[in-house]
């Protein structure tokens, strides 16, 4: 449900795959910008950033499922990502 809502939302699957890629650098940042007067409230905040990556890649992975299922049946990305699909292919115009 929430996948197919966020299809129709025009979400693209490259988004998800952008904010994995975000919280694992974003995991890094946070561990490394620790001091050490509280290193483990910053390594426990790491790893809680570090956490959703796998829960965004499976949200990006079941959107590119959607994505496909839609151009094979014809129908066409709404909102945002329809736009972001005629920026890169120029066909789509």
């Amino acid at each position: 449900m929430i996948i197919k809502w966020l299809h129709r939302l025009g979400i693209p699957s490259d988004a998800a795959h952008v904010l994995a890629l975000g919280s694992i650098a974003g995991s890094i940042v946070a561990w490394a910008w620790r001091n050490e007067d509280d290193a483990s409230n910053a390594e426990r905040l790491g790893i809680f950033i570090g956490l959703w990556a796998p829960t965004f890649m499976l949200i990006g992975n079941a959107l590119k499922t959607e994505e496909v299922a839609g151009r094979e049946s014809g129908d066409e990305m709404m909102g945002v990502g329809r736009r972001m699909q005629r920026a890169v292919e120029p066909s789509a115009r």
